[in-house]
């Protein structure tokens, strides 16, 4: 059967928009816990760079660490706040994608047992469980 030209596409209906979709607290925890792997990522990509710069060009290092004396001269409380925002942020961020990532394994660990029920809950103690890690991680001696 051929198609006339001048003849009207039927009507079909339309699939779910997005604008439709309800968002679920575990949906945003997942996208927040690739966010956070990627920002991990970029961080562990800096220190390396950093390093390397620092091991085979140590001129450049060490005008950059002079740069940035200087700065902390000028500015003390900005830099040191920065500075300090950064590390707070970091050490949240791979506090929440630690407790995301064992929430994952447990879910993945559980073969097909993972109840509507059980995943709620189980987003806020993710939560409970970021605030926990990265309040620990502050109060130790390494940071």
């Amino acid at each position: 059967m051929t198609k006339i030209a001048s003849e009207k596409p039927r009507s079909r209906p339309l699939s779910p928009h997005i604008t439709v979709y309800k968002v679920e607290f575990s949906s945003i925890l997942s996208i927040y816990h690739r966010i956070t792997g990627v920002l991990l990522s970029l961080v562990l990509l800096l220190l390396g760079l950093v390093y390397k710069l620092q091991t085979y060009n140590i001129e450049v290092f060490s005008s950059f660490v002079t740069y940035l004396d200087h700065l902390q001269s000028e500015y003390p409380l900005f830099v040191s706040g920065s500075l300090c925002f950064i590390l707070f942020a970091v050490v949240f961020i791979l506090s929440f994608h630690i407790s995301n990532g064992i929430r994952h394994m447990v879910w993945d660990s559980a073969i097909s047992t993972v109840s509507k029920s059980f995943v709620n809950p189980s987003s806020f103690i993710v939560l409970g469980l970021t605030l926990v890690v990265f309040i620990g991680l502050l109060s130790t001696k390494l940071l």
